[in-house]
């Protein structure tokens, strides 16, 4: 029985030696998690509740598992927008031949034909944006694909600006107003707008106040004017806009909101209907300013970058200055991390004591966040890992030199 009690001793300081192995090979490798060795003593199942069971020494130990410690590793910046690391729990989604795998390993890049695959060129799975939706992402999984097709123009179609009255101003001196006269309006401001081809183009706006349409506990109106220039300078439209009616406060009481149609820009674009949105203007004693201005459309741009934001969310950056989101990548968890079964490629499958992959956005339903442009390092410490292999190799040197007893004992008796 002493042999046997050995080579046990032996088997299990070798599976010891293994993991310990293992785990520093891996010492550099993205994601990697750290396994560790647990055993269990033996003891023969006929001497169980038998009167000398307290004296019976047992008959040796046995591989009980290979945990998997899921602590968080150290996060290294890469500097390359692809490369993400997840800070907290979750693991990213691969398919896997039809399979879904898991992997903490963010090492990421766009194949030829435009899929965000893994290290090992497998699909990483994720949210694409729902067409039309303002910012809504499907509840679906597939693979994530990057686009770096070019972004058309998008025509202006709204114009909000804040804007702040004069109250001690008077009505201008010449009347009726002409955008070529300053003296016929109070004071005015230009935004850029886009037509349909994606030309910028100008358009102003003048603010008259009107005499005589007040009282002592009323301000007087302030009517506004438009005029559209292309960007040849010539001026291809002009009216009359709104009037706005301030309270005797300074508030915009009516007048905040109308539109105006440019039936051409002498460019070949299409017409042009914009509204205006100028709630929010006050009326004090302070000088003419706008405060805020907020307006739509843009021109032509092209692909030059990607970003991907803490949510998951993946954004393609244009020349023009705007960002499209082109998909959001998923995070899988368990309730039974130690149900996940190690494979290669630094993956991890899920068996039935895992439990279902609870599949979320980063940042929800207690998953981790996604830090771009960074990895997370492998957990292993190494000096750990030195240390718990000398034991474990001065443990098999121990079962060894059971042996040698053993054997020595054994020719002792053969001798008598």
């Amino acid at each position: 029985m002493g042999y046997n009690t050995a080579i046990s001793g032996l088997d299990a300081a070798q599976t010891d030696l293994n993991t310990i192995g293992n785990n520093i090979a891996n010492v550099n490798t993205v994601g990697f998690k750290e396994s560790n060795a647990q055993f269990g003593d033996l003891y023969a199942a006929s001497l169980a509740g038998s009167a000398g069971a307290s004296t019976t020494p047992g008959i040796g130990v046995s591989t009980v598992d290979l945990s998997q410690n899921f602590t968080q590793g150290n996060i290294q910046t890469t500097g390359n927008p692809l490369d993400m690391a997840i800070n907290g729990p979750g693991f990213f989604i691969v398919n896997n031949n039809g399979t879904m795998d898991y992997t903490r390993n963010g090492q990421f890049h766009v194949s030829s034909n435009g899929v965000l695959e893994n290290n090992g060129d497998l699909p990483v799975q994720g949210f694409q944006p729902v067409p039309g939706s303002n910012g809504r992402f499907s509840t679906i999984l597939s693979n994530l694909t990057i686009s770096e097709s070019a972004m058309p123009p998008q025509a202006t179609s709204q114009a909000a600006l804040v804007a702040n009255l004069n109250a001690n101003d008077v009505p201008p001196s010449v009347t009726p107003f002409s955008a070529s006269n300053p003296n016929s309006y109070n004071d005015s401001t230009t935004f850029q707008v886009y037509d349909s081809l994606g030309n910028a183009q100008d358009i102003t706006l003048y603010f008259v106040q009107a005499s005589g349409t007040g009282s002592a506990n009323q301000p007087n109106q302030w009517d506004v004017y438009y005029s559209a220039g292309n960007s040849s300078g010539t001026t291809v439209a002009t009216g009359s806009l709104t009037t706005l009616q301030f309270s005797n406060t300074g508030q915009l009481v009516s007048g905040g909101t109308a539109s105006f149609t440019v039936s051409g820009w002498g460019d070949g674009s299409a017409s042009s209907t914009i509204s205006v949105n100028l709630s929010g203007s006050t009326l004090t004693n302070s000088p003419f300013a706008v405060t805020s201005e907020n307006v739509n459309g843009y021109a032509p741009g092209t692909y030059s970058s990607i970003s991907v934001q803490s949510t998951g969310e993946i954004d393609a950056n244009y020349t023009n200055g705007q960002k499209k989101a082109i998909g959001k990548v998923a995070l899988a968890n368990f309730a039974n991390l130690q149900g996940l079964a190690p494979i290669s490629g630094n993956l991890w499958s899920a068996t039935a004591t895992a439990g279902n992959p609870l599949v979320n956005s980063p940042g929800t339903a207690g998953l981790g966040v996604i830090q771009s442009g960074a990895v997370e390092s492998s957990n292993v410490s190494l000096s750990s890992q030195l240390v718990d292999m000398i034991v474990a190799q001065q443990a098999y040197q121990a079962n060894t030199s059971t042996i040698k007893t053993e054997q020595q004992d054994t020719q002792s008796l053969l001798q008598l």
